[in-house]
């Protein structure tokens, strides 16, 4: 284990209340970014009709008590003990099981048609990332699905802050920039992926203090992420905007509104007769989607 994991495991160990509190769905009258990335994983699982899950960082168990409601078998499995241990008093139903164990150290039984990972690959290697795709592939049934939630690189481009300030910095800019321009003329997911392929990769600055005790939180942007699951076999299915910023960061919180407004983003993307991927952007993360060909 690694510096970037034990700060993550020690990080999680002990933030199991706060993390469980944020990630509950009931009375939650706005929807946070965990909410919106659980919710969109159980709209995948309820459109193609998927029954075997596993929910990898599946942290204090959320997601995965709800996808149990709609799946024969759903698996969540996280390296913190302390968060397993509070799922499975929080949570059981015969067919959901929770495992303190690292994904790297899985031996599943079974395979899966859906593998869902929401906050987690940050917290990895860049070497640990590849194999995270290429064991995924491996468990998952032929046209099964992935979904993989990031931080967004292309945010740190419109946030205006000291991630901005880092970014220009840095001969990467004017391509990140590109890759946004890309997004907003881009109508589907198809014609988006028809542009250049980046490569995933550390980035090349001490991060600014994100409220969470590790110092290397991974970001990567739709087209680093859309090219390792082509090269890992892949076809890529969708784009999700997650957590949607109406305003800079440095505001975003002052109003309950800006955040409604940013639930009203999430929701009617869906329905929404403009691409969806032109709010990518201006959102803290995204969600990939991946079925194995």
């Amino acid at each position: 284990m690694n510096k970037q994991q034990k700060e993550t495991k020690i990080f999680f160990e002990k933030d199991v209340k706060n993390w469980s509190k944020k990630s509950n769905f009931k009375n939650a009258k706005v929807f946070n970014t965990i909410h919106e990335r659980n919710l969109y994983v159980l709209n995948l699982i309820r459109k193609y009709n998927l029954k075997k899950h596993l929910d990898v960082g599946c942290g204090p168990g959320d997601l995965a008590f709800e996808s149990s409601k709609l799946t024969k078998k759903t698996i969540g499995i996280d390296f913190a003990k302390n968060m397993t241990n509070l799922a499975k008093i929080k949570f059981k139903r015969k067919n959901l099981v929770y495992l303190n164990k690292s994904f790297f150290s899985f031996k599943p039984e079974i395979s899966f048609d859906c593998i869902s990972a929401n906050g987690f690959i940050e917290y990895l290697s860049i070497n640990q990332i590849l194999n995270f795709f290429k064991y995924s592939y491996k468990y998952l049934d032929k046209g099964g699905l992935i979904s993989v939630s990031s931080r967004n690189r292309l945010f740190n481009l419109f946030s205006l802050n000291e991630f901005t300030i880092k970014e220009i910095s840095l001969k990467s800019f004017k391509s990140f920039l590109n890759e946004s321009i890309r997004l907003n003329f881009s109508k589907n997911i198809h014609s988006f992926l028809t542009g250049s392929k980046k490569k995933i990769s550390k980035i090349q600055y001490k991060q600014p203090h994100t409220g969470i005790n590790v110092k290397l939180r991974h970001q990567f942007s739709p087209d680093q992420l859309a090219n390792v699951l082509s090269n890992f076999g892949f076809k890529v299915l969708d784009l999700q905007p997650i957590n949607f910023h109406p305003v800079p960061p440095s505001i975003y919180s002052l109003s309950k509104e800006f955040k409604t407004f940013s639930n009203k983003i999430f929701f009617e993307s869906y329905l929404s007769k403009c691409s969806k991927l032109s709010f990518i952007p201006f959102s803290s993360s995204f969600v990939i989607v991946g079925k194995k060909k």
